[in-house]
């Protein structure tokens, strides 16, 4: 499995917890379960509910996405609720399938025509139809995961050099396109 990725996490100006969770874990046949997790507003209220979302998907990463989505919803009922964005790579197939709820975004630096989205809806309180998206990647395209704070302005930067490591570049995409009002969380992941 040839799959390096970097992530970096930043608390909102004034803030000393980020509601945003990140997480990267290798699945037992191949490929790796990616995610970044938004708890609604900000501080330990926010993260509870993005670590319960965070730790239902790592103890369940071989299950289907749209299965995990779906126990985390029931689980976060009690909580203020998150946004997410659920991304699996399968090494061996060229494979990603990507499902996101509420205001995550992706981006893909490909030569094909790989753009996910994520439709409108709360984990714990508003599910909508479930969206899984698959695509077929090519060796070395690079999938950006991120939260609201960051804008998605970063994708037209052409000075922002994709070549350093996945984890200087998601320090980067932070640093310059990280809103101070908000958590902003960047996972990149290179195939």
């Amino acid at each position: 499995m040839n799959i390096a990725w970097g992530a970096y996490n930043r608390a909102k100006r004034g803030q000393s917890i980020s509601g945003d969770i990140w997480m990267v874990t290798p699945l037992n046949g191949s490929g790796i379960l990616a995610a970044v997790v938004d708890g609604l507003g900000g501080g330990e209220e926010a993260a509870r509910a993005a670590r319960l979302a965070e730790t239902i998907f790592r103890e369940r990463a071989e299950r289907p996405l749209q299965e995990l989505i779906r126990i985390s919803h029931e689980a976060l009922h009690t909580t203020r609720g998150a946004v997410v964005g659920l991304l699996r790579l399968d090494p061996i197939q060229s494979n990603a399938s990507y499902i996101g709820v509420g205001n995550i975004g992706i981006y893909v630096y490909s030569r094909k025509p790989i753009k996910p989205i994520s439709k409108n809806g709360i984990l714990g309180y508003r599910l909508p139809t479930l969206l899984e998206l698959t695509y077929t990647y090519d060796p070395g395209d690079l999938f950006v995961l991120y939260s609201d704070g960051v804008s998605s302005q970063f994708a037209q930067d052409l000075h922002l050099d994709i070549r350093q490591s996945p984890q200087a570049l998601a320090e980067q995409i932070v640093q310059i396109y990280g809103k101070q009002s908000d958590d902003a969380t960047v996972v990149v992941i290179q195939t």
